[in-house]
């Protein structure tokens, strides 16, 4: 590794302007009588960090530096080396590359350490950089977890006279084996990291090999782990037990639900399996019930938008519709929109499937269709409850349109949803399931569509001067005048190098006003129906996507992500 004359790590520094000679010779006269090295004791006096030494012996040895942020532990790799040499030598087993197997170093010159490697792994080793506290973070959190997990997980086999590579387990076996420690320490870790990661949803998918675990983080999938396939029954059993399944049926669909605690936040976390040709996939779905209890700023809307959502919700009567994709962010708007009607003055009855999350003053029911509780049957009973607010978690069919319908024009307010793709689609929607047009514009007063964006980490957001095409395409939805200023996304520790933290939303608020019943009357189409919102004040997607880009709160290829905007 030792390139033909090359700089040394204290002169590269000197080089950068990152210390200087006076700094340079207090820290090589004191190298003399430390066992440091030379990085740590510059770093130690605080003369330089652990990212610029990092970066120094990168360019001094010539070798890659990674960052460990995003990167996701190598089973395969993990497996050669046992953790307490990964600790002793801080050094991380990244993956193979035929019969080399490359790890994350801090100290490129440890060749004991490097020779100690390569005869317990079998493997020839290739060094690249990486900070020391990366290394030592790593460690904790993703081989220690694993490893001591199948180690003991081979032992209580073994102990049953059964070893990890033969027949799949009994039932007796796989609740015992749920129930061992290893197990629920490596769930319990897994989810508490998925909350610490503000994930939306955990997979857990059984591959050819082993078992993948995927974080949704901000509406994105990463790959946060893969376990080793002989812990996979164990895992699986583990959490179809805690959240109340039967863990003897494999063959057909399963839902369950957990409750927990985690530094004061209370989390529902809402589990379901699906057969798979590998095994069972089991989703987690995070809901923080804190993260519900917001207000409409919080959510994203600004001040224009506040004024016509106000408007629209402390109508005595009516009904609004809010749509959008899954996992756009309707639910978090609905359950807003409840708790800022939720006072002692008003009944508000919610029917949802199922429900999602729990508000105290609010009376909610879960519908159960193979009891032939559903939707409409629901409704007709909730409106012999004296209801001043009805909630619907979603309108699917005619029948339950028209009792909603019905109660909006009775004398109640009606929240529900619709899978459309925009505000005027939902009124087309309706005309589609042959809901009559006069009972549409009588009955719908306003609707929201919405989608959710990432938003730029505040840390290491970069502002630039878009190119003149894409100046050409915002100026087609936003006016903007003098010099145009955009974001994008860099990455840092902070954001785990993604360049994105967080999510808002962006909103398209339709109000149905003479103009618009008009329209529904004679059944125009979807486009006719925009454009005269549109002359009536309503910014689409587009516009509210494109407000956010120029706040700098979001990038303009995030904007096209979730938009059907025209890409240039």
């Amino acid at each position: 590794m030792d390139p033909e004359q090359p700089l040394r790590l204290g002169d590269i520094l000197l080089s950068w302007g990152i210390i200087d000679e006076a700094k340079l010779n207090e820290a090589l006269k004191e190298q003399k009588d430390s066992p440091l090295r030379l990085g740590e004791i510059l770093v130690s006096k605080g003369y330089a960090d652990e990212q610029q030494i990092a970066e120094a012996l990168a360019q001094e040895y010539r070798l890659p530096i990674v960052s460990l942020a995003t990167t996701v532990p190598d089973v395969q790799a993990a497996q050669l080396i046992p953790v307490e040499l990964l600790k002793k030598y801080n050094v991380i087993p990244l993956k193979l590359e035929g019969d080399t197997l490359v790890i994350a170093t801090d100290d490129p010159l440890n060749m004991a350490a490097f020779q100690d490697l390569r005869n317990i792994s079998g493997h020839r080793i290739k060094a690249v950089i990486a900070t020391s506290r990366d290394i030592s973070g790593f460690l904790k959190k993703n081989f220690s977890m694993l490893s001591n997990a199948r180690k003991e997980m081979d032992q209580l086999l073994s102990d049953k006279g059964k070893g990890p590579e033969e027949a799949d387990p009994s039932l007796q076996e796989l609740e015992l084996a749920a129930q061992e420690a290893p197990v629920v320490k490596l769930v319990n870790s897994i989810i508490f990291d998925a909350i610490d990661q503000k994930t939306s949803d955990i997979h857990f998918e059984p591959m050819k090999d082993n078992l993948r675990v995927r974080f949704r983080v901000d509406g994105v999938l990463y790959e946060r782990m893969t376990v080793p396939q002989d812990l996979q029954a164990a895992l699986i059993s583990r959490v179809k037990i805690i959240s109340g399944m039967d863990i003897a049926e494999r063959r057909k669909p399963q839902d369950g639900r957990i409750g927990l605690s985690k530094d004061g936040s209370e989390f529902d976390i809402r589990v379901s399996t699906l057969p798979d040709i590998f095994g069972e996939k089991i989703v987690l779905r995070l809901l923080d019930k804190k993260n519900v209890l917001l207000s409409l700023h919080a959510l994203g809307m600004d001040e224009e938008e506040l004024d016509r959502m106000k408007s629209l919700i402390y109508q005595p009567y009516g009904m609004i519709l809010v749509t959008g994709p899954t996992g756009s962010g309707k639910t978090t708007t609905l359950y807003t929109i409840l708790n800022m009607l939720n006072d002692e003055s008003r009944n508000i009855i919610t029917v949802e499937d199922p429900v999602e999350y729990e508000i105290d003053g609010i009376n909610q029911t879960a519908i159960n269709v193979r009891a032939g509780y559903t939707f409409a049957t629901a409704i007709r009973h909730i409106l012999r409850q004296d209801p001043d607010v009805v909630m619907i978690g979603e309108i699917r069919d005619l029948e339950t349109a028209e009792i909603a319908i019905q109660a909006a024009l009775t004398g109640h307010l009606v929240l529900s949803t619709l899978h459309t793709n925009s505000a005027s689609g939902a009124i087309t929607r309706l005309l589609d399931m042959n809901v009559e047009p006069f009972l549409i514009g009588s009955a719908v007063i306003g609707v929201i569509a919405q989608r959710l964006v990432r938003k730029l980490c505040p840390e290491c957001k970069e502002i630039y001067s878009p190119p003149q095409e894409i100046q050409e395409k915002i100026a087609k939805y936003v006016a903007q005048s003098g010099n145009m200023e955009l974001a994008r996304p860099a990455g840092c520790d902070k954001c785990r190098k993604i360049g994105y933290s967080g999510r808002q939303g962006i909103y398209e608020i339709l109000m149905t006003d003479e103009e618009i019943r008009q329209l529904v009357l004679q059944r125009a189409h979807e486009p006719d129906i925009a454009k005269a919102a549109v002359a009536k004040g309503m910014n689409t997607l587009q516009m509210a996507g494109i407000n956010k880009a120029l706040k700098k709160v979001t990038s303009f290829e995030e904007v096209l992500r979730v938009t059907f905007m025209e890409r240039t």
